[in-house]
């Protein structure tokens, strides 16, 4: 059964008064985000200063002063903020999300940084108008909320769905300069939802990440909906494969976490830029940064095995000295062991019972009945007064 229809909330700036604890990062675009210290954006911002630099510089290539992009799943509006800026006060940018903070935190960064042509939609973008749940992510990944059960979510909370050809429409708008999608599965159910707009190409390039273990949360696959695309005439552009530092027709199109892929059908002089001047920046500080690891690790490798070393000889040192004291008591003790014997051979008491001891060898032999009977009387004797003698 249809689940019942459901408007789409308009975040009001008012509502941002909650949003307390937020860092503000500046990003090398120019415009400034308030992000969560925790979120895994907020870290990746603060190092590199740019998210998605291929893509970041291939949409300040593409957009112009009064397009109209539409970015579906804003998450903290980092592509919202970027779209606005390009687009201009001429220019319309929408931007959709399910999940509730992420609009609030979208609106609150369109505030800090002046940008009024933004309209910015709670709802989660589908096929069908109506409800749906969704799964908010935890607070360090905010950005993998989805309308596919999680294993990690904080809540589930239910949220309007709503088509995209519907909203165009009743905003009267025939075409859209730019489409970014990323909605963590739900991407096939977008394009679906997109209707005329799809089919009749009114989309001139769609940005979209095509990633099977996000897709296969909602039984779908970046093969289905590449091929949605291509059936509907868009042509498919990657970057880094043929071009190590640009953008290329894609022969194939696989599942990649690691980056966006670009499908469009612009006119002959108005394609897709080959070079990336960002991504070959991009590219060559990766491998400073790969060599500068490469580095840290073999002088970490090499400090370790330093230190290791310094703990052996100093363990040995130990041993050696400990050695060089026992060796010289062991010394001492034979000097007065030395001592001792000789004194002992020379006192008149050890010489007598030498003389003693070759007396009863020739009186009693040893293994004789005369050594038994001796060596019997002397024991008893030494019992009975604790003394020994041979």
């Amino acid at each position: 059964m249809k689940a019942e229809e459901s408007s789409p909330a308009v975040v009001k700036s008012e509502q941002l008064s909650f949003l307390v604890g937020l860092q503000p990062v500046t990003v090398a675009a120019g415009f400034t985000l308030h992000l969560k210290p925790e979120d895994y954006i907020t870290k990746l911002l603060q190092r590199n200063g740019v998210f998605e630099a291929p893509e970041t510089d291939l949409v300040t290539r593409i957009l112009q002063p009064g397009g109209i992009c539409v970015d579906a799943g804003c998450h903290v509006g980092y592509y919202t903020c970027l779209f606005a800026r390009l687009v201009g006060i001429t220019g319309r940018v929408y931007a959709f999300d399910a999940n509730p903070e992420s609009c609030l935190h979208t609106s609150r960064n369109l505030t800090a940084n002046h940008l009024g042509n933004v309209e910015v939609i709670q709802a989660a973008l589908a096929d069908e108008r109506g409800s749906a749940t969704f799964y908010v992510s935890t607070d360090d990944q905010t950005g993998l909320s989805s309308l596919a059960p999680i294993p990690r979510h904080k809540e589930a909370i239910v949220v309007p769905r709503l088509r995209l050809q519907d909203f165009l429409r009743e905003r009267h708008i025939s075409k859209v300069r730019l489409l970014k999608l990323d909605v963590e599965g739900a991407e096939e159910l977008v394009l679906k939802g997109l209707g005329r707009f799809l089919t009749d190409r009114r989309i001139d390039f769609i940005l979209m990440e095509c990633y099977d273990e996000r897709l296969g949360l909602l039984n779908s696959s970046t093969e289905t909906v590449a091929a949605l695309l291509r059936g509907a005439g868009y042509q498919c552009w990657e970057f880094g494969t043929v071009n190590p530092s640009g953008w290329s027709l894609a022969s194939e199109v696989r599942s990649r976490g690691d980056a966006n892929y670009l499908f469009g059908c612009p006119s002959p002089k108005d394609g897709v830029p080959a070079v990336s001047v960002v991504g070959a920046c991009l590219l060559a500080q990766a491998e400073r940064d790969e060599l500068a690891r490469q580095l840290q690790s073999e002088r970490q490798a090499w400090e370790a095995n330093l230190a290791k070393a310094q703990n052996d000889i100093t363990f040995l040192m130990g041993a050696l000295h400990k050695g060089e004291e026992e060796a010289t008591r062991l010394r001492l003790v034979k000097a007065e062991l030395e001592v001792t014997l000789d004194a002992i051979a020379k006192s008149p008491g050890w010489r007598l019972l030498n003389v003693w001891r070759r007396v009863r060898d020739q009186l009693a032999p040893e293994s004789t009945r005369r050594r038994r009977l001796y060596d019997a009387v002397l024991r008893r004797l030494r019992r009975g007064s604790g003394v020994s003698s041979g």
